[in-house]
């Protein structure tokens, strides 16, 4: 049998002080609470071994105490594992809700990215909109300085009327493509302020 030398020793007891730091940190205690939890009359000597100065002596009650007391396990207490939790349940319960976690939060990236494509689209859509409304209005103005300048226009020339009534449909539709969505963005910003409003995200400061 080899006997471990004091530096090896030495080392174990400071991995063991600061696993049992991070495990009563973890669970939400203070040194003097788990002191006496613990058995000791005061934090003094859980200070010490905690810290690393007191390596000659870390008790194995101290370690199964601990290992209760925080739900921890005792290969975690002695640096042989992360695995800070006690039981295999609770292993599995934490690498579930990691993993719902990391799909809830890939499925909202993917919404994210799908929202910022969707609102390309419309900024895109709008553009045609108004450069279409811009052109049948530009449309309208020129015929009907047209008819200004030609008084005799409908009567003399053939198809003079459905023209006008073809440009003047042009312009009634861009304007109603415009309407509609104008109307759409502003259901949009409803939608989103209902669910700021129900999410409790909604950001009611005044400017």
């Amino acid at each position: 049998m080899i006997i471990p030398k004091s530096s090896e020793r030495s080392a174990l007891a400071k991995c063991i002080g600061k696993r049992l730091k991070e495990a009563r940190e973890v669970a939400g205690m203070s040194q003097n609470f788990a002191a006496r939890r613990l058995g000791y009359v005061n934090s003094s000597k859980l200070a010490k071994i905690e810290g690393g100065t007191d390596t000659n002596s870390v008790p194995l009650w101290l370690i199964l105490r601990a290992s209760r007391l925080y739900e921890v396990s005792v290969d975690f207490i002695f640096g042989e594992s992360n695995d800070w939790e006690l039981s295999a349940r609770a292993c599995m319960e934490r690498d579930v809700s990691k993993w719902v976690y990391d799909y809830w939060e890939r499925a909202r990236m993917r919404d994210m990215e799908a929202i910022k494509a969707l609102q390309n689209r419309v900024r895109v859509f709008r553009e045609s909109i108004a450069d279409m409304l811009a052109a049948s209005e530009e449309l309208r103005a020129s015929v009907q300085r047209f008819i200004e300048l030609n008084p005799n226009f409908e009567n003399e020339m053939r198809g003079g009327s459905r023209l006008i009534a073809a440009v003047q449909r042009v312009n009634d539709v861009s304007g109603g493509a415009n309407h509609k969505l104008i109307r759409f963005r502003e259901e949009c910003q409803a939608t989103r302020f209902q669910e700021q409003i129900e999410s409790g995200t909604l950001d009611l400061k005044f400017k």
